[in-house]
């Protein structure tokens, strides 16, 4: 069975934890949420992050967690939940797809993996609308209403903040590939939008190698947004 770490385990003893990095994930920058919920690095293969997670391996695991979590908390909240609500959505979300992501295949059935989430997001949202419709003693069109809230498609992200925040994430669980230096040719050049000829004499670097190292880390993003079918657009790096 996959376990997670401390962070956000499966097992109904971790809730507290999940919970709070749930929140702690709303609450902070896309960095600071990067820097204290990086999982280490591992070894490339040539299996996709989702294929390890099928196959149980924990550092995919924790991995797409990492990556998603925010995501499906941004849903949650979008769709009306409290902060403690959408907390426990992401756990229970993640509950079902370590049950439900041997059956996951990507092709035009079945659409992206965010897509797949979503509609897994989208099946627990409405199973809190009705269990708290039953709660308060909520009937007839008061009921439809709390479920009808739950939106039949992904909640638009209007101000790209959370599409940043994923490419963000995403970036800093690809760096520890990299060494200092070109890492910081990288981002000094494309993220900075210094020279390559200023950061060549301050790095003591070629042209040619400041120009490579950008080319390196933005080639090594497109492959790691393709694995997870995610829209890449990297047109706010310099050219």
């Amino acid at each position: 069975r996959a376990t997670l770490d401390s962070t956000c385990a499966f097992r109904a003893s971790s809730r507290t934890a999940c919970t709070s990095a749930a929140v702690d994930a709303a609450s902070n920058s896309p960095a600071r949420y990067a820097n204290e919920m990086e999982p280490p690095a591992s070894d490339l293969t040539s299996l996709s992050m989702i294929d390890r997670a099928k196959s149980k391996d924990a550092d995919a695991w924790r991995r797409l967690v990492h990556l998603y979590s925010p995501l499906i908390y941004f849903w949650a909240k979008r769709s009306g939940c409290s902060d403690s609500d959408a907390a426990d959505v992401v756990q229970e979300v993640w509950v079902s797809v370590n049950t439900a992501i041997t059956r996951f295949h990507r092709d035009e059935a079945t659409g992206t993996f965010r897509g797949w989430l979503w509609t897994i997001t989208r099946n627990k949202l409405l199973d809190l609308a009705r269990k708290q419709s039953l709660a308060v003693a909520v009937g007839g069109t008061d009921a439809q209403r709390a479920i009808q809230n739950v939106p039949s498609v992904e909640p638009l992200d209007e101000s790209g903040q959370e599409s940043n925040a994923l490419l963000n994430r995403i970036l800093e669980m690809i760096r520890p590939q990299f060494e200092p230096r070109v890492w910081q040719a990288f981002w000094s050049l494309a993220v900075g939008g210094r020279s390559a000829q200023e950061i060549g004499e301050e790095l003591g670097m070629e042209l040619n190698a400041v120009r490579q190292a950008k080319f390196r880390v933005l080639n090594r993003l497109r492959r790691e947004m393709a694995e997870l079918s995610e829209p890449c657009d990297l047109s706010q790096f310099s050219a």
